[in-house]
């Protein structure tokens, strides 16, 4: 028969729990990480989203200022700021957002455009008369303010571009 040490009874239970605990540890640890790395991933995707509908929020007013004739934008600036909400079935329907409108197949992001006057240039030499009243050859310096809010995150994103658009303006209205 062996004999055992009395002291040594029970060290290889202690060393075990020992072992075990820290190999807890290190999972509970990997966990922590793994749900970090996670929430990190979600930010990144809803902030790449909320760019990308700024962003065609941008792309649809360029798009429709660039297919209004001089008329009309004169019209559309002189009256204050044009807005665009952008949505999945209407990519250009005008006026503002309301509350149920939503710009993807998620309804999670509202995406809308601001286009406003910032001001005009007259080119230098361009003077159109037609009838005697005359009018000016400018470029109009359109300020266009993208805007996209992921609603249930509370993340917004907004691009300001300025864009030039050559029309023509009566030369009553130069200041």
């Amino acid at each position: 028969m062996m004999s055992v040490n009395r002291s040594q009874r029970g060290a290889a239970l202690i060393v075990a729990l020992v072992i075990l605990v820290m190999v807890s540890l290190m999972g509970i640890s990997a966990l922590r990480s793994s749900m970090y790395s996670g929430r990190v991933a979600t930010g990144v995707q809803a902030d790449a989203m909320t760019f990308e509908a700024a962003e065609t929020a941008l792309n649809v007013a360029y798009r429709t200022l660039a297919e209004m004739t001089d008329q009309n934008l004169y019209t559309a600036l002189e009256s204050g700021a044009i807005e665009y909400c952008v949505t999945k079935s209407a990519v250009n329907a005008s006026g503002a957002c309301g509350a149920g409108t939503v710009f993807d197949d998620r309804s999670l992001l509202q995406a809308r455009s601001y286009s406003y006057l910032g001001g005009y240039s007259p080119i230098d030499g361009a003077q159109v008369s037609l009838t005697g009243t005359g009018s000016v050859f400018v470029d109009y310096q359109i300020n266009i303010l993208g805007e996209s809010e992921m609603l249930p995150l509370k993340l917004e994103n907004y691009h300001l571009q300025e864009a030039l658009k050559r029309g023509i303006l009566p030369a009553s209205d130069i200041n």
